[in-house]
């Protein structure tokens, strides 16, 4: 992997073990110029549902299924791509509670072209998120 430059964003992907130790919650910061902004903290009980999110944008950068774990000490490096859409995933699917709805909305996630996924997260983080985040949720599952 190369070295990041200072002004390139970055997302760092930290894994949190469960008070057990058994499970793991994760937080994930974008990393621009030498300083860390919070985007999404998910707690081990509530990470189960992203499993398959942290694990792809953890494969798309290139470290092997098996390092994401509780045991783990060091962050994770991730280039904007992958860590755009875990962040995404994670603000999109937060609120929802059926599965068909997470469903739709993790397939759209998915389907996205990189430019749409960066516009996206754009506006969830913008000022005016939080109307962003339901207008992406009505968008990828009508209902």
């Amino acid at each position: 992997m190369a070295v990041p430059s200072n002004a390139e964003r970055r997302f760092e992907l930290r894994l949190a073990p469960s008070a057990d130790g058994g499970d793991w919650g994760f937080e994930v910061a974008e990393t621009t110029g030498g300083r860390a902004i919070p985007v999404a903290e998910v707690p081990a009980a509530r990470a189960a549902r992203y499993r398959g999110d942290v694990l792809a944008a953890v494969t798309a950068d290139g470290y092997g299924a098996a390092a994401v774990g509780p045991r783990r000490q060091r962050p994770f490096n991730l280039t904007a791509e992958p860590g755009v859409r875990l962040a995404l995933a994670v603000a999109a699917l937060a609120p929802v509670r059926r599965a068909d709805r997470r469903a739709a909305i993790a397939a759209g996630l998915a389907a996205m072209a990189a430019e749409e996924a960066f516009y996206w997260y754009a506006r969830c983080v913008g000022p005016s998120g939080t109307r962003a985040r339901r207008a992406l949720r009505l968008l990828l599952a009508e209902d």
